[in-house]
Parts: structure tokens; sequence; C-alpha cells
């Protein structure tokens, strides 16, 4: 845990909860954290059809034993190329006040209720629901018209940065002054990274600052490396070539369970004391990828290699599978970042916040163990 701050109480919020980018790894399992937890929940994503499509396979069992390429395997959100110059006098709401027991110092936010009342009369937003009851909306940070409806009835928003997205000052901070100035948002958790608070150009440290800035009632999470880069985006190395490619040399990293992080994410978003914090989310181990490979091979009964590589040609093999640009920056930024021990140290954050020790990565490999055969 780190940047521990005094914050203000707030009054029991009794909306929805927005997560935004709910069909990727994160955004997935903070959505099932917060469904299970009873909370009214708005999955908000660019195509919700393709999600309540997984769902129907799923409750139907077609899916069973396949891994599904979409929602369940996106990419967790990297680290783009590059942050705008962000001018924080744009925002109206660094005049003193607020609307409300619950309002923030210093940063005036829409009224109660004026995210249900944007949507009077209108047809509903939402597309569907998925089964484990969050309601599904389309959301798209570049379309604006999409960012009223997945607003509505919301009081809370789980906020990520896409990894296509590089200028946050047009999506991200529009978004952040609308949700807390029209449509009644009382708190922002926003997932970041480790190390972007020395990082000035990633847009995940813009967020940060912009959020810290205005007063917005924010908490912010920096969960590590996820253990599900195993199972998505290293999934067909390890399965069908038997090896662990990366230009993360000798680098340990105290990898996280996406599950935890969810867990985290609907700890802070419904329990109150959490505003103005931010948590470092590591898990209780550190491990270097040799060991991540020999525990690889162990659940899997044939031996799993590390090859250790260089930047460029780690970016010229993921270009020759088929991944993008932004993507294949995001990766490298990560990789730089354990590489500086940046994402080495384990803490028990997870614990203290949950009640409940970090998935281990043997206990990963093992549930997950299906995938790599």
């Amino acid at each position: 845990m780190t940047e521990q701050t005094s914050s203000p109480r707030r009054t029991v919020l009794t909306g929805g909860i927005l997560v935004t980018g709910a069909s990727g790894t994160v955004g997935r399992a903070v959505v099932d954290a917060l469904a299970e937890a009873g909370e009214t929940v708005i999955a908000g994503m660019r195509d919700p059809r393709a999600w309540i499509a997984e769902g129907a396979r799923r409750a139907s069992g077609t899916a069973a034993g396949q891994q599904p390429a979409g929602p369940g395997t996106a990419r967790p959100a990297g680290k783009p190329l590059r942050a705008p110059n962000q001018k924080p006098s744009r925002n109206p709401a660094h005049k003193p006040g607020g609307h409300g027991a619950s309002a923030s110092p210093g940063r005036m936010i829409g009224r109660p209720g004026a995210g249900a009342a944007a949507g009077a009369g209108r047809p509903a937003a939402a597309t569907g629901t998925t089964g484990g009851g969050a309601t599904v909306r389309a959301f798209d940070f570049a379309d604006r018209s999409t960012w009223a409806r997945a607003l509505a009835g919301v009081d809370r928003v789980f906020l990520l940065v896409p990894p296509t997205i590089g200028n946050v000052g047009r999506t991200l901070i529009p978004f952040i002054d609308q949700a807390m100035e029209e449509s009644g948002v009382r708190q922002i958790v926003f997932l970041s990274a480790p190390g972007v608070r020395f990082d000035t150009r990633s847009p995940h440290h813009v967020v940060e600052q912009y959020l810290k800035r205005t007063r917005t009632p924010h908490t912010i999470l920096r969960p590590n490396v996820l253990m599900q880069t195993l199972s998505t985006l290293y999934r067909d190395d390890i399965r069908l070539r038997s090896e662990i490619v990366l230009p993360a040399g000798g680098a340990r990293v105290a990898f996280v369970d996406a599950a935890d992080v969810g867990r985290c994410a609907a700890r802070v978003l419904t329990e109150p004391g959490h505003l103005g914090k931010s948590y470092s989310l590591a898990g209780e181990e550190s491990l270097s990828f040799p060991q991540v490979a020999e525990s690889l091979t162990g659940v899997l009964g044939r031996p799993i290699r590390y090859t250790a590589t260089t930047e460029a040609e780690f970016a010229e093999l993921a270009a020759k599978q088929g991944v993008t640009g932004p993507d294949i920056a995001a990766q490298a930024r990560w990789y730089r970042a354990a590489r500086r021990r940046l994402t080495a140290l384990p803490n028990r954050g997870i614990r203290r916040l949950t009640g409940r020790p970090a998935t281990t990565m043997r206990g990963f490999l093992e549930e997950h163990r299906q995938t790599w055969l």
C-alpha cells in the first residue's frame, strides 16, 4: 500500500457502478467481483454483442473446454506510446464547493441522481445482461455519444486506459469531467500501473495527476504484471512451442491474478475509507521467468523454456504474429519496468484489502492448466 492520505467521509452510495473496459481481463474480473457482492453493475464495452454472444455460448455449454478469443481473453491495460500535454485550467471544477455531504473539497460535482435523470424518457442504454446479472451497455472513450447513456444511474466508475488510447487529453480527461460534473458520479477508481509516478510520458501518469489536481474523489490501484498474460498473450507460445519469449532479461516479478485485482476493486468501490488513497497490488512471491517456466513444466508435464530476447527481436516476432503496434509498445513498457525492478517487490496489499492471500503462481497455473494443453 502506498500514498495513503486522509480523505473525506462519504454518504452511502446506492447507484450503479460503471466498469469501463469490461470485456478485458481486469474489467471482467471487476464485473464478476461486484456482481458477487450484489452491486448494480454496468459493464461498458465497445461491442456488447460479443459479450452477450459469449455468455449465451457458455450458458448453453457449447463453449465448454474452449479458450475464447474474445471478451474473456482481452489484453490487460498497457501503456501507450505517449501522453498529451494536459492543461488543468480547462476544467471548471477547480472551484471550491460541491453538492451533498459526499462532495470532495475543491471539486464541484453533479447533483445526486443526475445520471439517472439523464436517461429519462430515452430508450434503455443496455443491450443485454451477463450471466452474472450485470447490465451491458455500449461504451467507447472515442465516441462521446455513448458516454451519457453508459453513465445513466451510475454513481461510481471503474476507469482504465485501453491499450489503443494514447491521447487521454481527448478521451479519458473529458470523460472524467462529464462523469463528475454532469452525471452525479461520486467516486472514480482508476486502474494505473507500477512506476508511472516517475514516467511523465505515460498516459497513466497524466490521469493520476489530473485526478489529484482536480481533487476528484478517487482511488488508484497499481497492479503488477498479470498472471493472465501467460494464458492470453503468451498462450500459443507455451501451448504450441513450449516456450516463453520475452524482453524481460533476468527480471523478477511479483505477479498478480486479475481475479485478485477484481476483488480489490470491489472492496474500494463498496466500502468507505478509500478516497484519496493509492494501493500497490503485487503478489506475495517474486519470481523470475525461468522459475515461471519451471512451474509450467511441473504443471504441464513437459519441458517449458524461457528465452530472453531484446525489445527489437520481441517486437519483430510479435508483429509477425499479428500483434498491433500499440500493443507491442505497451508490452515493451511493462518489461522495461520489470528490468528496472519496478515490479519485483512482493507485498500484502491484496491480503490487506480483501482479507485473503494473493493467488500463487502455482495455484493459477494448476487452475488454468487446460489453457496450455
